[in-house]
């Protein structure tokens, strides 16, 4: 950047860009988020039917490693009325054991997706569930897989076009989340 009194932040990725914190970005989205209470989804209508039908939903992007074209698991759609903001998304942190007992690795691979696991992450203590590249098994972290999904939204995308094809039957009453996510930095 030239110019006076302009103060030098980091190097960024474009002329006039601002590189911020990973504090202030978790902040921001928080701050963001909407302040609905979390609601259990209702119990199945039918006796026969103990779950949710669910559709697992992906966004796609190129591996940071490999440089190879992937998708990875963001969350599932369900009826819309199952949600407390009506929106029909479960994101990930919301599903994710379930979608560990349920997702057949080879399901996901024919389907470019990486094999959905518990990971080790040097920026959230105790790790978390996420997708690794189908190609060299890089994790494809959280923020990441967030910052797509709201490009995605931002861009007009529904959530109906992450639909992968999979589909899988959620709890009717989801278990609650283990831990809240720890950010250091």
């Amino acid at each position: 950047m030239s110019g006076e009194g302009h103060a030098h932040l980091s190097p960024s990725p474009a002329e006039g860009a601002t590189v911020i914190s990973l504090a202030e970005r978790m902040r921001a989205r928080r701050e963001s988020a909407p302040a609905a209470p979390a609601r259990s989804l209702p119990a199945p209508q039918t006796p026969t039917h103990r779950g949710v039908r669910a559709r697992v939903a992906a966004v796609t992007d190129t591996c940071w490693c490999c440089r190879q074209k992937v998708r990875a698991v963001v969350g599932a759609i369900v009826d819309p009325a199952l949600t407390a903001d009506g929106s029909g998304f479960l994101a990930l942190e919301q599903i994710d054991e379930a979608l560990l007992r349920q997702l057949d690795p080879r399901t996901l691979v024919r389907r470019g997706i990486g094999e959905l696991r518990h990971r080790e992450s040097p920026g959230v203590e105790g790790g978390y569930v996420a997708n690794g590249c189908p190609h060299c098994d890089a994790l494809i972290g959280r923020f990441r897989i967030e910052d797509l999904l709201t490009d995605h939204r931002m861009a007009g995308g529904s959530f109906g076009q992450l639909d992968s094809g999979i589909i899988v039957e959620l709890e009717a009453e989801p278990v609650e989340r283990r831990a809240p996510l720890v950010v250091h930095g």
